[in-house]
């Protein structure tokens, strides 16, 4: 799997996180802080007091009143960006679209590190495999992209020794003291094993968007299962009863993720194909930026 990176570097400006919350702990990162500091985001006018810096001073507004004013900025903080990747058999299977699930989950986790890295963002990530749960530590800057994919790449068929939901519960455990953008990369059987504890708990603090990758339908054609290791059954796979089963069960899983979300103000996205990733992402950035949850 190969990444554009000319092509991401050209559209990664347009790709901004937006978060609308305010850090209250000055080592939390990701947000603007309550603190006054420098950046471009103008917060008000105080009275100037003796240690203040003096290139602060509004003159134009300090000659209209009686006193010194000074101008204060919120101070502008790093983001801190967990991608949580979803491992097993399962990824290794094939969207409606014939692409390949692991390469879209791959392509989804390349993209999000070298747009938020290029932006400045610290970003980590977190899978399970044979081994246990592994983590990129956070890095800034986009250099860590080869190493996440290496990672995510390795694990990514191995069967996950914690679930997902298990898996986001611990990374929540572990990075408690940060104030996180979460990206959980999983498909439908992935979303149906999330509890809706476990989003709450997500959503409390963070700001969190869920992709979820469509499997193909396992009527409807000449379909082979990766898992059973051979074709399924011709009589099974054109069967009209079977097809309306699948669509309804798929439909029940998501219509509850949804809900969960939308009550917990989570995004969601569903992708199938490779070519419809990053354009997938930066609608994830700017449904959040405008409230557009479940």
């Amino acid at each position: 799997m190969e990444i554009d990176y000319d092509y991401l570097a050209g559209i990664s400006k347009d790709a901004v996180l937006y978060t609308k919350r305010k850090t209250t702990n000055i080592l939390d990162g990701g947000y603007g802080s309550v603190y006054m500091g420098k950046s471009l985001e103008f917060h008000d006018l105080k009275d100037y007091t003796p240690g203040d810096d003096i290139s602060s001073i509004d003159w134009k507004c300090s000659s209209r009143t009686d006193s010194i004013l000074v101008r204060r900025y919120i101070a502008e903080k790093k983001h801190s960006v967990l991608i949580i990747g979803d491992t097993g058999a399962k990824m290794d299977a094939d969207t409606s679209s014939g692409d390949h699930k692991c390469d879209i989950a791959l392509m989804c986790a390349g993209v999000l590190d070298h747009l938020l890295g290029r932006q400045g963002a610290d970003v980590g990530f977190v899978c399970s495999g044979q081994k246990g749960e592994t983590y990129v530590p956070f890095r800034s800057g986009g250099f860590g992209t080869e190493k996440l994919l290496h990672t995510y790449g390795e694990a990514i068929f191995e069967e996950p020794l914690s679930s997902l939901n298990d898996l986001a519960m611990d990374a929540l455990r572990t990075f408690s003291v940060r104030r996180m953008i979460i990206f959980v990369i999983t498909d439908i059987l992935g979303l149906s094993s999330v509890e809706s504890e476990t989003l709450l708990r997500m959503s409390d603090r963070n700001d969190v968007y869920f992709v979820c990758i469509d499997d193909a339908y396992v009527t409807g054609g000449r379909v082979y299962d990766r898992i059973g290791g051979n074709y399924i059954d011709g009589f099974l796979s054109g069967n009209r009863a079977l097809r309306k089963a699948e669509e309804a069960q798929r439909k029940d899983i998501l219509d509850r993720f949804k809900n969960i979300a939308l009550r917990n103000r989570v995004v969601f996205e569903k992708m199938d194909s490779m070519s419809g990733v990053t354009d997938g992402i930066i609608n994830m950035f700017e449904r959040g930026h405008s409230g557009i949850y479940g």
